[in-house]
């Protein structure tokens, strides 16, 4: 069985579908959900992987009513972000979804599942706020896009089949009918899909020439 494939980059990605991913806030939303991997990935003990993350749904909760503080990606989100009508209440859910990896005895479809709505749905529906789009597939879209993230970022070979699995699954249903909107993100998980069904490779021609297709007709 070939090596999975890993979804194109999202600047890439944006790039494709004529539409701008640096400077307005949505590169800031994936700076986020980067950040607090990097929290689950280089966190050894998880009790203390869990108080770094409560450390960050505590303060992005708290950019809703107070300035931020000196830390550089909690100011460019309440600058680019949080002005634009997204909450840092909804954004901590984010923190929600990564603690659940801490949790070694949560790894069956039904957690990882949960971790990538608490995740992905998140980033794609602040994103969307962004970006003025909307679809009723946006939270599968988002989903989708993080199942296939974990999935080739993951070491465990059983976590990582059944993210690739769920990925393909529920991507099934999201890209069933046309989007009359949303097509930029839904684009991101389109691509995602393609990479856990091996179709191209990350940032090449055929995921271009999909995601483009897409962009065009909705589906």
């Amino acid at each position: 069985m070939r090596d999975i494939q890993r979804p194109s980059s999202p600047a890439n990605v944006f790039g494709w579908c004529g539409s701008r991913f640096e400077g307005g806030g949505v590169a800031t939303l994936f700076a986020l959900d980067r950040q607090l991997g990097d929290i689950v990935r280089t966190t050894e003990q998880p009790i203390v992987g869990q108080m770094r993350l409560t450390w960050w749904y505590e303060a992005l909760t708290r950019l809703d009513r107070e300035p931020p503080p000196a830390q550089p990606l909690l100011q460019d989100l309440a600058v680019s972000v949080i002005t634009r009508g997204v909450e840092g209440r909804a954004l901590a859910a984010m923190t929600e979804g990564w603690e659940i990896l801490l949790d070694d005895e949560r790894r069956d479809t039904g957690a990882l599942v949960e971790v990538a709505r608490r995740r992905g749905a998140t980033l794609f529906r602040a994103a969307g706020v962004l970006l003025g789009e909307d679809d009723r597939a946006l939270d599968d879209a988002g989903t989708v896009w993080a199942l296939a993230d974990l999935a080739v970022n993951v070491s465990d070979a059983g976590v990582r089949d059944r993210a690739r699995a769920a990925a393909i699954d529920l991507g099934r249903p999201a890209f069933a009918t046309r989007w009359s909107g949303a097509r930029v993100l839904g684009a991101l998980a389109l691509d995602a899909r393609a990479a856990m069904l091996r179709r191209g490779v990350a940032n090449g021609p055929r995921r271009a020439a999909l995601t483009t297709r897409f962009r065009m007709i909705g589906r």
